[in-house]
């Protein structure tokens, strides 16, 4: 979003905010804070790799060895 009320809106949905709170609930210091420290990744759609990464769903049985990989 290029606009001002887009770019609110689009902070909004991410952290799962009202407009109200982003506005009068936490100060823009602190919102600036949390996007420049939000994770970010790269992806190379050009690679080998892109081909076979296909996105994990989290389930029961599933969860510790997810967890394990972040170990």
């Amino acid at each position: 979003m290029r606009s001002t009320y887009g770019t609110r809106a689009s902070i909004c949905d991410h952290f799962n905010w009202t407009i109200d709170y982003l506005e009068n609930g936490i100060s823009w210091a602190k919102v600036q804070r949390l996007m420049a420290d939000a994770p970010s990744y790269d992806y190379d759609d050009k690679g080998e790799d892109s081909k076979s990464a296909k996105p994990i769903k989290i389930t029961e049985q599933n969860q510790e060895d997810i967890l394990k990989m972040f170990q």
